[in-house]
């Protein structure tokens, strides 16, 4: 699956962003800062607020299960 974040309805209005729009999002971990490009933001209700990448990304960024990042338009 394509990179994304899944968001409320509200999370997306504080955020300034809608269903399909498509953003950045910046990691930095330990010795690492990485730009995930090409995000695509999914809103819905039924969503609690987090973005999914594959486990290669992960590990290249050396994301552990609770990373944040920044999302930048």
């Amino acid at each position: 699956a394509k990179r994304h974040i899944h968001m409320t309805c509200a999370d997306a209005q504080e955020f300034d962003l809608k269903d399909k729009d498509v953003v950045s999002v910046k990691v930095e971990t330990e010795g690492r800062a990485l730009t995930f490009g090409d995000v695509v933001v999914r809103v819905s209700d039924s969503y609690g607020l987090a973005m999914h990448i594959d486990t290669d990304e992960s590990n290249a960024a050396a994301c552990g299960r609770e990373q944040y990042g920044e999302i930048v338009k």
